[in-house]
């Protein structure tokens, strides 16, 4: 298996791709760096240029999935592929990416066989290939992922995989139904599927989404780029979906917006704000549970605590919010389509 993908920035690989179009004879490696540099669409936060290894990083990813290739040493446009068009629309540098880029980056991705093979094949049955990122959502399931970055663990994990010997760079991954783990060892694993697969798929395409848990794992899920419902269309389900004990439901938090994510294809964060909409809009009918902070991020690392966090709910007063109580007189707003008075 190649794990070649690392962190990388699609909007410069977009904006690589219209550099590339202008010069329909093709353009040199060399050339492409200076212009990429010049252009300002691939320089560092402080205003640095990159070295050269991740130039041609972005360069080679774009020929992996399929959208450049190389004519007599040049790099030129590939045509054949059908996403080329969708990525080169627009002619203005240095945008952010539009939800159509963020499809046609989405199918590249998903069509490579070294991108199935190491991370996405996990979220779907079988493992069988698809070819585009509407089929993905609809067939996808989601995965548990545990990454162990050389920290000592003992043999035989709490989370029902082998954790290796100590200080093993270690990625595992299971469809969260079943006990079957992908395991993959070495740095090289970590870079590709932690930092490269998921920062694309989640954080920057976003037709994932992650959750954090305080065991030091994550749950990650297929969702439309473009959520389909709105606010007021997602509370309705979710209203929907709560437990009543007499006149009373209660949630808990993190778990509840989780599994309205992966049932509606929705980010976790839409989830939380009809929730907040809810607590603030109808303090008499919706009651927040406060927790400690320290409860949450007990035995994490600082870069940790704030990945637990973004589960809860905060209140305006400033406290973590574990759990909330809702009454079934809620629903006629929610009917309404009354989120706020």
């Amino acid at each position: 298996m190649n794990l070649w993908m690392r962190w990388l920035d699609f909007r410069a690989l977009r904006d690589l791709l219209l550099l590339v179009g202008g010069h329909p004879h093709g353009i040199r490696a060399s050339e492409l760096e200076k212009l990429a540099t010049d252009e300002r669409v691939l320089l560092r936060r402080d205003g640095r240029p990159y070295a050269r290894s991740i130039h041609y990083h972005h360069r080679r990813t774009l020929e992996r999935i399929g959208l450049l290739k190389k004519q007599d040493r040049r790099y030129v446009l590939n045509h054949g592929n059908l996403e080329v068009s969708a990525l080169t629309v627009q002619t203005r540098l240095l945008e952010q990416l539009q939800p159509s880029e963020k499809e046609a980056f989405a199918n590249a991705v998903l069509r490579n066989k070294d991108c199935h093979d190491a991370f996405l094949g996990n979220f779907l049955p079988k493992r069988e290939r698809v070819c585009d990122v509407t089929t993905f959502i609809e067939q996808a399931r989601p995965a548990e992922i545990v990454v162990n970055s050389g920290v000592e663990r003992e043999a035989g994990s709490s989370q029902g995989y082998d954790a290796g010997p100590t200080f093993t760079k270690r990625v595992a991954i299971r469809p969260v139904e079943t006990t079957d783990w992908s395991v993959l060892d070495g740095d090289d694993a970590v870079q590709a599927i932690h930092f490269g697969l998921k920062s694309w798929c989640a954080d920057q395409l976003r037709f994932m989404d992650t959750v954090y848990r305080a065991d030091g794992a994550y749950i990650a899920y297929p969702k439309h780029i473009v959520t389909p419902l709105t606010d007021r269309e997602l509370a309705v389900k979710m209203f929907a979906d709560l437990q009543f004990d007499d006149d009373w439901a209660a949630i808990r938090i993190p778990d509840y917006t989780l599994a309205t994510g992966i049932k509606q294809r929705v980010s976790v964060e839409q989830a939380k704000s009809v929730l907040m909409d809810w607590l603030t809009g109808h303090p008499d009918l919706v009651a927040g549970v406060p927790t400690r902070v320290g409860f949450i991020t007990a035995g994490l690392t600082d870069r940790q605590h704030a990945l637990a966090l973004k589960s809860y709910l905060r209140s305006h007063s400033g406290a973590y919010l574990s759990h909330i109580h809702i009454h079934r007189k809620l629903h006629q707003h929610v009917q309404n389509g009354v989120l706020r008075p």
